[in-house]
């Protein structure tokens, strides 16, 4: 039997001391560790950010947007920012691509720098074709104004329809919503949600369905 020396007893007794204190101080630490929970209000690291917004429908493509038989489409009129009256007949013979936007509606806002490039490149194409953006917001020119400052809107006139009447003679269960409308002034197509207008065919198929 090998012989323990008091010195190799010591060194023992050190070791196994060493080891009990660090298993004590481990579960002290345990014990005192806050139980992972929510937060109080007003506290922790995202007490100041935003709540996360609800994600949107992705955007669709050009190629999502398919004609239709010629439909006839009832009266439709709304106002510009300084409050003149406007109707779909004050664009006849030109085509037009007709939006339904509000400001508080995410996926609207999201298509709205795609679209007002659109305007701008359709406008100047041949034959034209005039991109309308009419705004739903009840705010009227007071939120849609604003709005294309910030957002450096520059090819889309500011036209309202504080009361959706437009929305409620068109049926539309939603927006945004885009209709295509031919030279005679009828509808050859529709789509909801927010479209990627800045796709590569965008400027021609539209002119292809208006004829």
């Amino acid at each position: 039997m090998p012989l323990i020396t008091p010195i190799v007893m010591r060194r023992g007794l050190l070791a196994a001391g060493g080891t009990l204190l660090a298993a004590l101080v481990a579960r002290n630490s345990l014990r005192q560790a806050p139980t992972p929970g929510p937060e109080a209000p007003g506290t922790g690291p995202a007490r100041n950010a935003a709540p996360p917004a609800a994600p949107g429908p992705a955007p669709r493509g050009i190629a999502d947007l398919q004609p239709h038989a010629p439909a006839a489409l009832p009266a439709l009129a709304f106002t510009t920012a300084d409050g003149v009256r406007r109707t779909l007949a004050d664009y006849a013979g030109r085509g037009v691509i007709l939006n339904f936007w509000a400001t508080w509606c995410t996926p609207c806002v999201s298509e709205m720098p795609a679209l007002d490039a659109l305007a701008g490149a359709m406008a100047a194409s041949k034959p034209p074709m005039t991109v309308l953006a009419v705004s739903l917001d009840r705010a009227g020119a007071a939120a849609v104004t604003p709005f294309y400052a910030s957002h450096g809107i520059r090819n889309l006139p500011v036209l309202l329809d504080p009361h959706s009447e437009t929305m409620m003679a068109l049926r539309l269960d939603g927006i945004p919503t885009t209709l295509v409308i031919d030279r005679g002034g009828q509808e050859v197509a529709r789509i909801q949600g927010p479209v990627r207008w800045d796709d590569r065919d965008a400027a021609a198929s539209l002119q292809r369905m208006a004829g």
